[in-house]
Formats: C-alpha cells, structure tokens, sequence
C-alpha cells in the first residue's frame, strides 16, 4: 500500500539522446532492458514507468534501502543497443510515507524532488526526501525560468579570462565564461545554473550560444587587433553536450558563420565528460578532424587522468588549482606538479597552470617548465573590451621575473 511504502523514482540516464543518436526504437530497447533490471532487482515490488526515462518501484520501507542497492548493482553491467556499448547510471529518490499522509501523489511528488537532488549530487546515487528540498526545489524552479528567459531576453554574457605565456604574461588565448542575469539585474553564479541547465538539458542551447558568442568575439578580435588578438579561445563543454548529435553541426556552422579558422577554437572538457560515454570519446575525435583543439580541465584530479591522455585526443591539460596553491611551501604537491609538466612535454601536449594567483607560484612555474598559465595573478575573468586593455599592459614590462 502507498501508506506504508517507499517509492524509490528511478531515472535511467540519456534516454533522450539515445533517441537522437540511435533512434527511437534503440531508446525503447534500452528502456526494456531497464525495466527488466528493475523488476529483476525489485522482486515482488510494485514497478511502473511513469513517462520518459523515469520509473517508481513501491517498497516496504523497511527495507527499501536493501531494494535500492540491488538496483544500483542490477544496473551496473552494461547494455548493448543498435551496436552500441551503453552505461546506465540511475537517480534515485526516496520517500517514505508518513503515517498520516493518505495522498499516493504527494508521496511520488516527495520522491521526484529527491530524485533530482540525486541527480545534482551525481549519478549511481540516491537520497531521502526531506522538507528543506522543497525549498531546493522551488529554487531551482526559478534559476531554470531565469536560464530560459535569460536565453530569450538577452541576459547572458560572456567574460573572458586570459591564457598567457611565461614569464612574461603575453596573451596567447581566453576561456569563455558565461554569466547570467536574473530579471532584478542580479546575478546568478554558474555553480547554481550551471548544474541546473544541465539537469535539465537547458545546458544544450546554453552551450550553443556560448559557443556562436565566443567565436563571433574571437573573429572580431582577429579583425581588429591582427597579431595581437588571443590566437585560441577556448569553451567549456560538458558530457550532455558532447552526447549531443547536433554538436559537430553546431561547431562547424559557428566556425562557417563568423570566419574563425578551426584551429584557434579549443573545446574544454572534463575528466568525467570524456568517459561519460562511447559517443562522447567519437565526438572528440570528429571535433580533432576538423581541427579543434582538446584541452582537458582539472587535470590531475581523477582516477584516470594519466590513461586519458592514451584514448582521448588531448592537446591541452589544464592542471588543477588544488595542486598550485601550495607548490611554494608543500614539496609533494611541487613534485606532482612538476611530473606533470615532464610528462605533458613526453607526450608533446601544451600544459597550462590554472589557479595562479601569486608571483611566487608563476615563477616556480616557470622554473619547472610551464610555458602557460591562467589566475587572478594575471587578470580576473574580463569583459570583452577590457581584453585589449590587458593586451596593452601584457605587452610591458614582465609580470614576473624571468
């Protein structure tokens, strides 16, 4: 009975895109299988789809959680689809019903919200329903109407960080940084919408637009300032997008569009964007082929950084700030850093320091072979005509010794 069960509210990743990379009857393939997991896992409970890619099983609460990690298990081995090799990962949200509450709706409501706070907290994973995540949630209702409208109504903007040569602090490149205004004027930090438009697959035309912005900038600059422009400007992508079919369209059209030679745009990913799937590792290699560069972002901080640089098409790493903050006074994180550096110039790879915020750890740097870097020691991320400001200024005295 709903009164005194658990409805556990499944999501099973990527249904959408497989529809669109794979087709519609590979996408209800995947979602047989799915459901055939879940019953396998769920025993004599109560399982039913709901719509899309989001199923509720009904449990006794008592042991809904034993219900639970079967399920994770069940789901761990992965599928075949259309000739594909697919993961699931699922997001599960539990509610318990209280011993009052007589509203079977109410009760799928509670799991759905804490459903979508597993999302936001990664996948393979489930959380309990409580009160707080109704205001989690109503907050999140707002930043997804600001993205839309933000979208519609001229509220996003970019701001560009610079990317510059040692010692002296020349500016080779930019990373693209979006930012988005509510309708009051304030704004909204990408730490909240970012995870937001990415749940909610608001991250796709978000991205487009980053990336048409960016690279009409850039070709303006290159207009404008010929050598002196930033030779690269680079775009963070995620794994929702790089699972997205339209993707390579997109790039190619943006490029078309503005006149920007392939070459100066460089597409950031993470450790996790890379392995989130098959596709996402092709997509890689078709942005290589038309000549995009690959940096990958973080680096240094997964389990698998060092064999990516063996299956994914790198040609930048970005290393993390946690490992720069303290190379002037933590000698185990110096000699990471610098193993870093000698293995990136093994693999012939362009490495940039992120997250350099004092003279001390740009000389250190320096010393250890970097050629790049980016931090607030050079610049804070910079309105679009602020750039050439910094252009000036770079190019006079050193920001550093040499």
């Amino acid at each position: 009975m709903w009164t005194s069960s658990s409805p556990p509210r499944c999501n099973a990743t990527s249904g959408p895109a497989i529809n669109d990379r794979l087709g519609h009857p590979a996408g209800d393939q995947l979602l047989t299988v799915v459901a055939e997991r879940l019953r396998e896992a769920a025993g004599e409970a109560l399982v039913a789809r709901l719509g899309g890619d989001e199923f509720a099983l009904v449990l006794p609460s008592a042991t809904a959680a034993d219900y639970i990690q079967r399920v994770v298990a069940t789901m761990a081995p992965p599928v075949t689809v259309a000739g594909e090799l697919l993961h699931v990962q699922v997001s599960i949200g539990l509610a318990t019903a209280d011993s009052d509450m007589v509203d079977p709706a109410e009760l799928v409501r509670r799991a759905d919200v804490a459903m979508y706070q597993a999302k936001h907290t990664g996948r393979n994973r489930w959380v309990t329903y409580t009160p707080a995540m109704d205001a989690d949630a109503t907050e999140r209702a707002r930043i997804e109407r600001a993205i839309r409208q933000g979208l519609h109504h001229n509220r996003l903007h970019l701001l560009y960080q610079p990317v510059v040569a040692l010692p002296e602090g020349r500016l080779t490149g930019v990373e693209a940084l979006v930012r988005l205004h509510d309708a009051d004027g304030t704004v909204i930090g990408p730490d909240r919408f970012i995870p937001v438009a990415e749940a909610t697959g608001l991250i796709i035309p978000l991205g487009r637009w980053v990336l048409q912005t960016a690279c009409r900038q850039a070709a303006d600059w290159r207009r404008r300032l010929g050598a002196e422009a930033p030779a690269r400007i680079n775009i963070n992508v995620s794994a929702r997008q790089l699972d997205d079919p339209n993707l390579l369209t997109d790039v190619a059209q943006a490029l078309a569009d503005t006149g920007l030679p392939a070459e100066s745009l460089i597409v950031e990913i993470t450790e996790t964007a890379a392995l989130s799937s098959d596709a996402a590792a092709t997509t890689l290699y078709r942005l290589r082929d038309m000549g995009v560069g690959i940096a990958l972002d973080d680096f240094g901080t997964g389990y698998s950084s060092l064999s990516l640089l063996m299956t994914c098409p790198v040609d930048v790493l970005k290393v993390d700030k946690s490992f720069v903050d303290d190379i002037d006074h933590r000698p185990d994180r110096a000699a990471v850093v610098k193993f870093l550096g000698h293995s990136a110039t093994d693999l012939g790879v362009r490495l940039v320091a992120e997250g350099v915020e004092t003279l001390t750890q740009a000389t250190l740097l320096h010393q250890m072979g970097y050629q790049h870097a980016q931090g607030y020691h050079f610049a804070k991320p910079l309105p679009a005509e602020q750039i050439e400001n910094f252009i000036q200024r770079a190019t006079s005295p050193p920001v550093m010794a040499a």
